[in-house]
């Protein structure tokens, strides 16, 4: 650990270095104090101003630091909170009342976003703004059991599903988490907040209906059968150029959604393969990692996707939002159309819904239809899991509840009470 004052063409820093197991951290503060003569006025062996004035503060700074490194774990300090800590210690201030919850919010999303990735940098956000409707003054202390019920109902009431309201109050605890640990919060009520959440029902498609799929013939007619006579009348998005595009879109996602269905691996994963290093044509596998963390795998090319690849050779990848709008064209022009029933908690209240099937194909139903095709087959739970990436059979059966359900539908069948 080394703790230390230096001068950058005149401004006098802070900077604190640490490493442990593995880890480092570095933080800088700029405390204002600007030197006369940089080259006269500063002792760069010493680390001290020849100012006596100066060096008073210095040791103020240099107590306040030590003083915040004996309550702080310094890795989960960044340079603006530590500057606050720093400012508020030399001023007696708490740091509590001189950064608002809001203000914290965005220094957390700030210091985060990289870390995190865009995805989840939306869902902040998106939590971010829900707060902030309603209750665009909230400061921390105001965040107690009241707020959360309140909170909650307002969500309900704007007719909002279980989950997606889970996911804000899971990022308010995220939030509220970070802000605790820095010392920016000390109201502990949050950590009584509970996740709304319900298990949602998701589709799979079956071997025949990715055959489907494979099969299809995407020409500029089939995109066009896709088109109302009215957009037909309005030539909105029919111009020559726009089909050819429109159909190279579709027939990317076509192939990709199908390798993704045959190799059981997330989105973001059977989107990003490379070919030359993961494909082993000779002898019939795909290299690949399970999960963020590993472990590494083999799985067996699956007929569909060997010809894929044999044929016209690995497709291009495309964004996950352009996948999911062409998955349900493709859906469409498969005849995927068998109607679909499901419940979800709306605004706290329980609703049947329905929908036809190809609506409800997204890129996540790729690795589903993966481990319940597999199911189907008879497959151990254990060895679908291994690529699955699931780590109990619990989470494994959440996720494949659609498949086992009609499996069970299917195996009453064969009882005479029916009869």
């Amino acid at each position: 650990m080394s703790l230390g004052f230096y001068s950058d063409k005149g401004s006098i820093y802070v900077f604190f270095r640490k490493q442990k197991s593995g880890k480092s951290i570095k933080l800088k503060y700029y405390p204002g104090i600007v030197l006369g003569d940089p080259e006269k006025d500063w002792d760069s062996a010493k680390q001290r101003a020849k100012d006596k004035e100066i060096n008073k503060k210095l040791v103020n700074i240099e107590k306040a630091v030590n003083d915040i490194l004996e309550q702080h774990n310094p890795f989960l300090l960044t340079n603006i909170s530590f500057g606050q800590l720093i400012e508020d210690r030399i001023s007696n201030k708490s740091h509590v009342n001189r950064t608002s919850f809001f203000e914290y919010c965005q220094i957390f999303y700030e210091e985060n976003k990289k870390k995190i990735g865009e995805r989840r940098s939306k869902s902040i956000l998106t939590a971010i703004n829900k707060i902030k409707e309603f209750s665009p003054t909230l400061s921390f202390d105001d965040i107690d059991r009241k707020f959360y019920r309140e909170f909650v109902a307002w969500l309900e009431d704007h007719d909002h599903y279980a989950n997606y309201v889970g996911s804000i109050i899971k990022d308010l605890k995220r939030i509220l988490n970070y802000a605790t640990e820095n010392g920016a919060n000390a109201n502990l009520a949050y950590r009584d907040f509970k996740k709304p959440s319900e298990d949602v029902f998701n589709i799979y498609l079956t071997e025949a209906e990715i055959e489907q799929i494979y099969n299809l013939n995407v020409s500029t007619e089939a995109v066009l059968s896709l088109y109302t006579e009215e957009e037909k009348k309005k030539k909105k998005h029919l111009s020559a150029e726009s089909l050819r595009r429109q159909v190279e879109s579709i027939e990317r996602a076509r192939k990709l959604f199908v390798i993704g269905c045959w190799t059981g691996l997330r989105v973001e994963n059977y989107l990003a393969i490379d070919p030359d290093i993961q494909i082993d044509l000779k002898e019939g596998y795909l290299h690949a990692i399970a999960n963020k963390n590993g472990p590494k795998l083999k799985i067996p090319l699956h007929r569909l996707v060997r010809q894929i690849v044999e044929k016209d050779g690995f497709p291009g990848t495309i964004s996950q939002q352009k996948l999911n709008d062409a998955l349900k064209k493709l859906g469409q022009l498969a005849g995927i159309k068998e109607v679909i029933l499901y419940t979800r908690t709306v605004g706290g209240q329980r609703k049947e819904f329905s929908r036809l099937k190809y609506e409800m194909i997204t890129s996540h139903t790729a690795r589903r239809s993966f481990a319940s095709n597999l199911l189907i087959r008879g497959i151990p739970k254990q060895y679908i899991m291994s690529v699955t990436g699931h780590s109990t059979e619990k989470s494994f059966n959440k996720y494949t509840q659609a498949v086992q359900k009609d499996m069970m539908s299917a195996k009453l069948k064969d009882y005479d009470v029916w009869g």
